[in-house]
């Protein structure tokens, strides 16, 4: 009989716990109220914490995919990473689509 080897899910693990920080810190910045925050120092360090942890997520991710370990947490630390980042960069998202949707109408 051979024994399975059973596969790490460490860096899967630890990329999903700092991608859903992330997600917490990215809502912080919406849900707190301003008289909380105190003005653009702390709201500017929400912003930079959410996205800092967001990249590190998807980097624990990718490093996950490369050493092989299972990919659903590597897949969900990637997602709540990116969505984590795309809470605070939304209006360039929209942006971005209405461009599209103006270049689309002209061009066709």
């Amino acid at each position: 009989m051979t024994d399975a080897a059973i596969q790490s899910r460490r860096l899967g693990i630890i990329g999903s716990a700092v991608g859903l920080l992330a997600l917490l810190v990215s809502a912080l910045t919406y849900l707190l109220p301003d008289t909380l925050l105190r003005g653009l120092p702390w709201e500017d360090g929400l912003l930079t914490a959410a996205v800092s942890l967001g990249l590190l997520a998807i980097v624990f991710a990718v490093l996950a995919v490369i050493f092989r370990e299972e990919k659903l947490l590597a897949a969900i630390a990637a997602v709540l990473g990116a969505a984590a980042i795309a809470v605070q960069v939304w209006w360039v998202l929209i942006v971005v689509v209405l461009a599209m949707m103006i270049a689309n109408a002209f061009l066709f």
